[in-house]
């Protein structure tokens, strides 16, 4: 059972979730609960995965972070994502208009199938995406909000979501910015939705606790196993595996980083013992107040023995 976990759990987990978003898409299935249905059905799997069978098994201890993190994750995903950005894409959706008229058509090829219209904007996004997330770690003051995503001391399934609301609007722009202009949002509602059920899929297991081995696939997606190192202490490390969703431009552009001799670090967080606020608005008000945040008090950390934590060969 070790092994099916370890092996097999990622990969029926996307073929469930984006069978049924593409199965149901064009039915008579109510559009608007394809993504929040599949969404709850990752969260659940991966939830109990990793209580079955974690990766480190002191990462499934709480740190006073379960309500910080689930306070966050409403913030983003309902406030961010639902309030504040159609507000910014009501004002690119008539661009886009205004260009598709004066071209006397869109830039998008809306004629392709769905998933395949969904595969390209993932390909286009992610690159926004992956020179949005490259820049923050190296811009100062802006890496201040970021660093709210990377104060958790611990990486599982509901942290995933663990943004300060002005970082988590400069990375959703970044995707959709360049895919609005294209027309695309106004084309495609279902390839939306497959791509949606993808990201948010793929993003709690991405964060995950859950010892997986995604094997081949660890050059298409970022899994936990690369993404665990992008949250080290040591910034030689953490600034690397840049790609949400696609591994292609890590690959590209030399970021890509996957040690085969060494485990990820169990001990992560903030580089020079940074320690931001435990609670939700603490880490809000952290970015203003950034030089007088106090340093990590030194604990003793869990040793990381691979096989103990499912960590070595099978």
């Amino acid at each position: 059972m070790r092994l099916v976990i370890r092996y097999f759990s990622y990969p029926v987990l996307m073929v469930l979730t984006l069978g049924a978003a593409i199965s149901l898409v064009d039915t008579s299935f109510p559009q608007w609960a394809i993504v929040p249905m599949v969404t709850v059905f990752a969260s659940v799997y991966v939830a109990v995965l990793e209580r079955v069978q974690p990766f480190y098994e002191g990462w499934n201890r709480s740190r006073n972070d379960v309500v910080t993190d689930a306070t966050s994750s409403l913030v983003a995903l309902l406030v961010v994502a639902r309030l504040i950005e159609p507000l910014f894409l009501s004002v690119l959706f008539g661009g886009s208009v205004l260009l598709s008229n004066e071209l006397d058509s869109t830039l998008w090829p809306t004629s392709w199938p769905p998933v395949a219209q969904a595969a390209l904007a993932l390909l286009v996004g992610e690159f926004f995406y992956y020179w949005m997330h490259r820049w923050i770690h190296s811009a100062g003051f802006f890496w201040r909000f970021h660093a709210v995503h990377h104060s958790s001391e611990r990486l599982y399934w509901l942290n995933s979501a663990r943004f300060h609301p002005i970082d988590f609007f400069l990375d959703d722009v970044a995707i959709v910015f360049p895919l609005a202009l294209t027309g695309w949002t106004l084309h495609s509602i279902s390839g939306l939705i497959i791509l949606l059920t993808f990201y948010n899929c793929h993003g709690v297991t991405m964060h995950s606790n859950m010892d997986v081995r995604l094997g081949p696939l660890n050059y298409l997606v970022p899994g936990p196993e690369q993404h665990r190192w992008h949250h080290s202490r040591n910034m030689r490390e953490a600034n690397n595996n840049f790609g949400g969703k696609v591994v292609i431009w890590d690959l590209l552009f030399g970021t890509f980083l996957l040690p085969a001799d060494r485990i990820p670090p169990e001990d992560i967080g903030l580089a020079d013992d940074v320690r931001l606020p435990d609670s939700y608005l603490g880490l809000l008000l952290a970015p203003f107040r950034w030089s007088k945040l106090p340093a990590r008090t030194p604990d003793a950390v869990a040793g990381t023995d691979p096989v103990r934590h499912g960590a070595g060969a099978a």
